[in-house]
């Protein structure tokens, strides 16, 4: 359970009944909830506030869903948001997730649900800054999943909902992989990862540079060039049983 001032949540519901039974579910998981009913006011409370997740239904009267979004975007850039969906559309749930969007959620959507969906979306706003790691970190936490080119593209939402929690999709064509569809979370390691990985051999490239400066390696260096076929091979040997 979240302490109170560790979610804070915005939930926009035009329903009434649904707004204040997802405000009770979240308030008691331990999240801080500001609830409206409408796009307009929504986009106010941001204008004032700082929020870890905005969760919204997208049948809102007063505003086009997409663009909806895009003016959260523009908000609050690293805002996570949740959708609350009456059916499932495949095509939505692709442009949302372009704009950010974390995760679309069919109605009617279980308590349990609801606050899986606000925790990691709350765990990922606070983590949007991964340390540095020499070599590729392994932030995957779920498990792995496999799903030809066809289910792929029949089923791209249930594919796209195991990558956001955590999963690696791998998407086969004929048997082989082709694809792979991970989490922004594990994207984002893998692409500071290299960065780091360079910094590191860089620095290990430059201390050998200066050792090899050095006066007796510079002399190892011509004597390693002098020597013939046999004066090689007895010194591999010689090494490999120092090794040994």
């Amino acid at each position: 359970m979240l302490a109170n001032d560790e979610g804070r949540i915005l939930l926009v519901e035009h329903d009434q009944a649904t707004l204040h039974a997802h405000v009770s579910q979240l308030s008691q998981a331990g999240f801080t909830v500001t609830e409206v009913p409408e796009a307009s006011k929504a986009l106010l409370h941001l204008k004032k506030g700082q929020f870890d997740v905005l969760i919204s239904d997208v049948q809102l009267a007063d505003a086009n869903n997409l663009d909806f979004l895009r003016r959260v975007r523009q908000l609050s850039p690293h805002l996570q948001f949740v959708l609350m969906l009456e059916t499932a559309d495949n095509g939505f749930a692709v442009e949302a997730a372009e704009l950010g969007g974390l995760q679309s959620l069919i109605k009617p959507i279980k308590p349990e649900i609801l606050k899986k969906a606000a925790t990691l979306a709350v765990r990922l706003n606070r983590k949007r800054v991964n340390p540095a790691a020499v070599g590729f970190p392994s932030v995957h936490r779920g498990g792995s999943a496999s799903f030809t080119a066809t289910e792929a593209k029949n089923k791209f939402g249930r594919l796209l909902e195991k990558a956001i929690l955590g999963d690696v999709v791998v998407i086969t064509r004929h048997d082989v992989q082709k694809a792979v569809l991970i989490s922004i979370e594990e994207f984002d390691a893998l692409s500071n990862a290299p960065e780091a990985r360079i910094n590191t051999l860089s620095g290990e490239f430059d201390a050998l540079l200066a050792r090899m400066q050095q006066p007796a390696a510079r002399r190892g260096m011509q004597a390693g060039f002098r020597a013939s076929p046999e004066q090689l091979g007895r010194a591999a040997v010689k090494a490999a049983q120092k090794r040994g």
